[in-house]
């Protein structure tokens, strides 16, 4: 950085220091109200600890094939309703598509046995029936997110007939990938799944964010919060943080038997991709997917890196794949105003154009 430049920078952070300082306690009590998920909604459907979430679509016009949306384990998904402007969920309602999102719930002790299996081909195709139902289609658009995506694809291979379309967001597919993913190979590398499965009826979820945490401890303790203290006088990005915060600080646990499951089968022996991966008995063929395929990927995701993601495209038989590639990360696909700007429209109209 030129001499000059860094002068200047650092005389303007000197100056900004006594009102960031005023403003000290106002923007503490903004940070920890903010919080996201501001559309409301109806659960129309619960099988413990599962929640099926309805958005009614704006306007008049109502598309005849809903949305639905089958969010990762961990978290809640107030992450695709971040905020006013940069909303997921609202992107779609605005387009008059129903929305509806699996709400995968916080597991009890009695539900450590749940397997994958469980929860493609029953919570899932469940909340799928009921969304056809509701509707009188025979299909959705389904999509994926994250750590749900396997699932999501999984489905769309079982019950091809029952998903118009499959979109899949950061979607970790491929775990063979040399390419990343250091995060996930660490729940297998340093915390061996079957003991944590003996050791935790619903293992928690701060296990797994402490696990993400001391790959870049840097960035989480030290990095975060200077940034905040840098902007503390910036309105929107105190907001902006403080959403995100609620929403890291909250999550569901995740059945034992299914972490290990998760752990074992995806991220070590890469079964899905290897199409070698059985739920309830039934082998999940990546060649059953034919229908309208879309993947949803960021240029900088630390979580999961493009290779990670796009070999799925090879295994299944649709003609019709395409992929949106934005410059942000995984989190940023949902919250980014690039990803609103330049994303979220594109994959509607992508919908909107396979809908008929």
């Amino acid at each position: 950085m030129d001499p000059c430049e860094f002068s200047r920078q650092v005389a303007n952070r000197t100056a900004r220091t006594p009102r960031k300082l005023g403003q000290a306690p106002y923007r503490t009590l903004q940070l920890t109200a903010a919080e996201p998920g501001e559309t409301p909604y109806d659960v129309i459907y619960e099988e413990s600890p599962v929640r099926l979430r309805r958005y009614e679509p704006e306007g008049e016009q109502t598309r005849d094939v809903p949305v639905l949306i089958a969010y990762a384990f961990i978290n809640d998904p107030s992450i695709l309703d971040f905020s006013p402007e940069r909303t997921v969920v609202g992107t779609f309602l605005e387009r008059g598509f129903p929305v509806y999102v699996v709400d995968w719930g916080d597991p009890s002790p009695i539900d450590r046995s749940l397997t994958l299996g469980d929860y493609v081909t029953r919570f899932l195709a469940n909340c799928v029936d009921v969304v056809c139902e509701t509707h009188a289609t025979e299909s959705v658009h389904l999509l994926g997110y994250s750590t749900s995506a396997p699932l999501a694809a999984a489905y769309a291979a079982l019950f091809p007939d029952r998903v118009r379309t499959l979109v899949l967001q950061g979607p970790p597919l491929d775990f063979d990938t040399e390419a990343g993913m250091d995060l996930f190979r660490a729940l297998a590398a340093e915390h061996d799944p079957e003991q944590v499965a003996d050791a935790f009826d619903a293992v928690p979820t701060p296990l797994l964010e402490v696990a993400f945490a001391l790959r870049k401890p840097v960035e989480y303790t030290v990095t975060t919060p200077l940034r905040l203290w840098d902007q503390l006088d910036d309105d929107e990005f105190v907001e902006e943080q403080g959403r995100k915060l609620e929403w890291t600080m909250g999550g569901p646990n995740l059945p034992a038997t299914t972490y290990r499951e998760f752990v074992e089968e995806l991220l070590v022996e890469n079964r899905l991709l290897e199409n070698e991966w059985r739920l309830c008995g039934r082998r999940v063929d990546l060649s059953a997917i034919e229908m309208p395929v879309l993947l949803v990927l960021g240029e900088e995701d630390k979580f999961v890196p493009r290779e990670a993601s796009v070999p799925f495209l090879d295994e299944i038989e649709s003609d019709d794949t395409a992929i949106v590639e934005l410059p942000t990360g995984h989190v940023g696909l949902s919250v980014a105003e690039v990803a609103h700007e330049q994303g979220w429209p594109r994959i509607a109209d992508w919908l909107e154009e396979r809908s008929s």
